[in-house]
Parts: structure tokens; C-alpha cells; sequence
């Protein structure tokens, strides 16, 4: 079971999304080249798209793309005319629950499948609270920012104006979703939609690891020997993995 950083790669994403969602996508996805995915805030729907690269893979059946900026909303619509696959939606995401603007009720108006494969987060704020407000849908697969925190510490948007911290984040997914990835983006499978023994065969599941290893590959995005090297030496022992992180923050 190799390392998802080893598949790290960028097309259209910023931090090797796009190479490590094929290749999850490669591991456990059983339908492979029909997914239906939602990405908000999408920009102009390619600028740092997690999802945009599926599509021209010809593995998306839809993708409901949300942005709010007016100015981004068109290049998404011309987009979208390449891309029958494309629902553009120009709106702000809310959590509120009497607002029309909730995930959930966007969603429903266009009566889209319920248990979605893919939904990325990304609006560098209220990700967090968004995620708490969906109650109907139930996407395979989350993918949501999180902040430069330290491991263990606590903290929000809604209450400190921070990003949503790695820790905070993890603790309101993990009763329901595996995590299986970290690179400043938390990457969740959802334990309705996959079974343990799968997941466990095909990902690591230590959220500690995860944070670790991410801060040690991190130095290392374009050199894919060293990465090789480093992953293969490097022990899934978390009390070594706390001495060697000590050592990275000094220098």
C-alpha cells in the first residue's frame, strides 16, 4: 500500500489533488467513469480545481460547479458550454438554516443524487459549518481545507476568523468518515458508502500520521526520489514521527 503523497500531482489543483484523487478513485471507486461531483467555490472552474481534471478524464457524469463571484460565474458559464457535464450555479453556500442558499437546497432544486461520489470545500472560511449544515446529501467523498494549526489545536472560523484547523476538522468527521489523506486539504471517506476492511487494505487511517507526514513531504513536492525514499525509510511509528517532526520545525 503505497503513500498517497507518492501520487501527488497537479493539473489543474494546487497541491497534487488531482494526481491522488485518481488514484483513490483508482482503489476503491466501482463506478469509475461515472461520477457525480460538486465543487464550491469553483472560480472560474478551473483555477485550483480539485475536480475540473475528472471531467476532461471523461469520469464525470455531472458536476455541479457553485461560485459566488460574478466575475468568475461567467468564465464558469462559458466553461460550462464546453462541458455538458457542468451545472454552473451562481450563489453564496450558507449554513443557516432558513436560508435557500443551504448545500442541500441548492442541491435539491436540481434533483441530484443523494449519495454524490465527490464534494470539495473551499470557500477559506465557514467550510466547516457548511459541512454541518448538510443533513440530506451524503457525498463518498469530502474534500475540505483546513488551517497551518499545530496537531491538537482547537479552532474555527465562526468563533476565532481562522481557518478551520486540521484538528477541529477532524474531530467532527471522524464518528462518520475515515480520513485517508492530509496535504492541507483533509481527505474523508464516508463509512456509510465503503466498508472498514476496504479502506483499511487500501489507506492508512491514522489521523496523526497523516498530519505528520504531510509536514515532512511538504519539502519535498518536486522531488520524487527523495519522496520515495523518504516514505519507504521513514517508520509509521508515531513516537519516531514525533522526534522527526521536532527536528523539521527547528530547521
Amino acid at each position: 500500500m503505497e503513500n498517497l503523497h507518492l501520487y501527488k500531482k497537479n493539473i489543474f489543483s494546487q497541491n497534487g489533488e488531482d494526481g491522488v484523487i485518481l488514484e483513490i478513485i483508482d482503489r476503491i471507486f466501482p463506478k469509475k467513469k461515472n461520477l457525480n461531483v460538486v465543487e464550491f467555490g469553483a472560480h472560474d472552474g478551473k483555477y485550483c480545481s480539485n475536480t475540473y481534471n475528472l471531467i476532461l478524464n471523461k469520469l464525470v457524469k455531472t458536476a455541479v460547479y457553485i461560485e459566488a463571484e460574478e466575475k468568475y460565474f461567467n468564465s464558469l458559464i462559458e466553461l460550462s458550454k464546453k462541458h455538458k457535464e457542468i451545472i454552473p450555479i451562481n450563489a453564496h453556500i450558507s449554513f443557516k438554516e432558513n436560508s435557500e442558499f443551504t448545500l442541500d437546497k441548492i442541491l435539491k432544486k436540481i434533483n441530484f443524487d443523494i449519495n454524490f461520489d465527490i464534494l470539495s470545500i473551499d470557500i477559506d472560511s465557514y467550510d466547516l459549518d457548511v459541512f454541518r449544515s448538510i443533513q440530506i446529501y451524503s457525498p463518498k467523498l469530502i474534500i475540505i481545507e483546513a488551517g497551518r494549526q499545530n496537531y491538537g489545536v482547537l479552532s474555527e472560523h465562526s468563533i476565532d476568523k481562522n481557518l478551520n484547523s486540521f484538528s477541529s476538522i477532524h474531530n467532527e468527521f471522524k464518528k462518520n468518515f475515515y480520513l485517508i489523506f492530509f496535504n492541507g486539504n483533509c481527505f474523508y471517506l464516508n463509512k456509510k458508502h465503503f466498508d472498514e476492511n476496504l479502506i483499511k487494505l487500501n489507506f492508512d487511517l491514522n489521523d496523526k500520521l497523516h498530519y505528520y507526514l504531510h509536514q515532512i513531504f511538504v519539502n519535498y513536492d518536486d522531488k520524487n526520489l527523495i519522496k520515495k525514499i523518504i516514505w519507504y525509510l521513514i517508520p509509521k511509528n508515531i513516537i519516531i514521527l514525533d522526534f522527526l517532526f521536532k527536528i523539521f520545525k527547528k530547521k
